[in-house]
C-alpha cells in the first residue's frame, strides 16, 4: 500500500485540532507558521514509515502535495536536517538521516564527525533570519564534504545556553572522530571539549586557542567594501546600524571605523546605532535617524535582515531608499534588490570538514590554520549618490 499523501495528513491534523476546541486557559494561542506545520507533518510521515526507500520526494513534489511554496518546504527540511533527522546531498536528494542507504555514510569508529550549531534567537523567540540562512549554508557545505569523504555528520542544533548539553548528547550517542562548532564563541566550552583529545574546527567565529582550526568570514573586509562603495557614490555622512552584542562580531564594526579613517571621512558616535536584530530595533533606529541634524545620507547595516527591516521602518517615517538615504546590508539572508556584501558560506562549511578530516587522518601533522574568507560586493537598488550636493 503506497504511503498517503501528506496533504491528507495535513487535513486530518487540522480536523483533529478543530475538534479539540480552544485552550482551557482561555488564552488565544497564535497558530503555528506554515514552516512549523510542514516540519510537524514531515516528522509524522517519517515516523509512520511513509518513505520506505528512505528518500523524500523533491521539494517541488512536497510543495504540490502540501499546497505550500517550495521555499516553505526548503526551510522546513533545513530545520530537520539541522536537527539531524534528515541529510541533504546535492544532486542526490534528501534522505532520512538514520536510514541505511547506499550513500557513503558509516557509523564505525573514526567515521563520525560531530557538528554543533548555535541557534541564535530574537527577543520574541523567533530564529534570527541571517543566522538561520548562514547556518543552513554552512551545514550544506559540511554535509557535502562529509558525504564525499565517506563520513557521517551528526548534527546538534542548540541554544547558546544549552551548548554543553548538546556536546554531551553527541558523546553519549556516538564515538566522535572530531567536532565542528558553527557560530560558537564560548571559549570555556571549547576548552572543555578540547580535553576529549579529538580535533576541532571552529567556523563563523574566532577564539584565542592556537590548537583549534578556525574559519570565518572576513567581516572587516566586508565593511570596507560597503564603506568604499558608498564613498565612491559621494557619501560622506555614513552611519552604521549594528547588533548590540558587539563582542560576538567586533571585526565588522572595527572595519567600518578603520575604513572611515582611511578615507578621511567623519565618524560620529551619534551615527553608530547599537540595537537588537528584530523589528523593534529597526524601528528605534529609524526614529533616531529621523531626529538627527545633520542626518546621515547612507547607512551600513549589520546584516541583510536588519537592512530589510530598517528600510521598512524608514519608509514609515517618510524616508525612501535610495532616494533619501542609501542602505547597504552586511550579508546573510538572500536579498535580491539590496546592495550588500556576501561570503561563500557553503564553501566555508565544506572547508571546515575538509580541514577536520585532514587533522583526523594526520594527527600532529600540519599546524592549525586560521582562515578568513573574503566577501564580494553585490550591487542592488538601495544605493545611489546623495540626493543633494550639500549632502556629499
Amino acid at each position: 500500500m503506497p504511503p498517503r499523501k501528506l496533504s491528507q495528513t495535513a487535513e486530518s491534523s487540522m480536523r483533529s485540532k478543530q475538534a479539540e476546541g480552544p485552550p482551557s486557559s482561555g488564552r488565544i494561542e497564535r497558530a503555528p507558521s506554515l514552516v512549523t506545520q510542514v516540519e510537524r507533518l514531515l516528522r509524522e510521515a517519517i515516523g509512520a514509515g511513509r518513505y520506505p526507500d528512505c528518500k523524500l520526494p523533491t521539494e517541488v513534489q512536497l510543495a504540490e502535495q502540501l499546497g505550500v511554496s517550495r521555499e516553505t518546504v526548503r526551510r522546513a527540511t533545513e530545520t530537520l536536517a539541522a536537527e539531524g533527522l534528515l541529510v541533504k546531498f546535492r544532486r542526490k536528494g534528501t534522505f532520512i538521516a538514520s536510514a541505511e542507504t547506499d550513500l557513503p555514510r558509516m557509523r564505525t569508529a573514526g567515521a563520525v564527525i560531530g557538528y554543533v550549531q548555535a541557534d541564535y534567537r530574537l527577543a520574541d523567540g523567533a530564529s534570527e533570519p541571517t543566522a538561520r540562512f548562514v547556518g543552513g549554508q554552512m551545514l550544506d557545505g559540511a554535509l557535502e564534504a562529509a558525504a564525499e569523504a565517506g563520513r557521517e555528520l551528526v548534527v546538534r542544533r542548540t541554544r547558546i545556553a544549552d551548548l554543553n548539553e548538546g556536546v554531551q548528547s553527541l558523546r553519549r550517542n556516538v564515538q566522535l572522530a572530531g567536532v565542528v562548532f558553527a557560530s560558537v564563541g564560548e571559549e570555556k566550552l571549547l576548552r572543555r571539549v578540547s580535553g576529549l583529545g579529538v580535533p576541532m574546527v571552529l567556523i563563523d567565529h574566532d577564539v584565542h586557542m592556537s590548537e583549534i582550526n578556525t574559519l570565518r568570514d572576513d567581516s572587516a573586509h566586508g565593511a570596507r567594501l560597503a564603506v568604499e562603495h558608498l564613498a565612491s557614490l559621494g557619501h560622506r555622512r555614513i552611519a552604521i546600524a549594528y547588533w548590540q552584542a558587539t563582542d560576538l562580531n567586533p571585526w565588522r564594526l572595527e572595519g567600518f571605523r578603520q575604513t572611515l579613517r582611511d578615507l578621511g571621512l567623519p565618524r560620529r558616535r551619534k551615527w553608530e546605532f547599537l540595537t537588537d536584530l528584530g523589528k523593534s530595533g529597526a524601528r528605534q533606529t529609524a526614529e533616531e535617524i529621523i531626529s538627527l541634524t545633520p542626518r546621515p545620507t547612507a547607512i551600513y547595516c549589520f546584516n541583510n535582515s536588519m537592512a530589510r527591516m530598517l528600510i521598512e521602518e524608514l519608509r514609515n517615517v517618510g524616508l525612501s531608499a535610495p532616494r533619501d538615504i542609501s542602505i547597504v546590508g552586511g550579508g546573510g539572508e538572500l536579498a535580491v534588490d539590496l546592495t550588500h556584501h556576501q561570503a561563500d558560506w557553503v564553501a566555508i562549511g565544506r572547508q571546515a570538514v575538509e580541514l577536520l578530516i585532514a587533522a583526523i587522518e594526520n594527527p600532529g601533522g600540519a599546524p592549525p590554520v586560521h582562515h578568513l574568507a573574503p566577501h564580494a560586493l553585490i550591487l542592488g537598488r538601495t544605493t545611489a549618490p546623495p540626493a543633494s550636493p550639500d549632502d556629499s
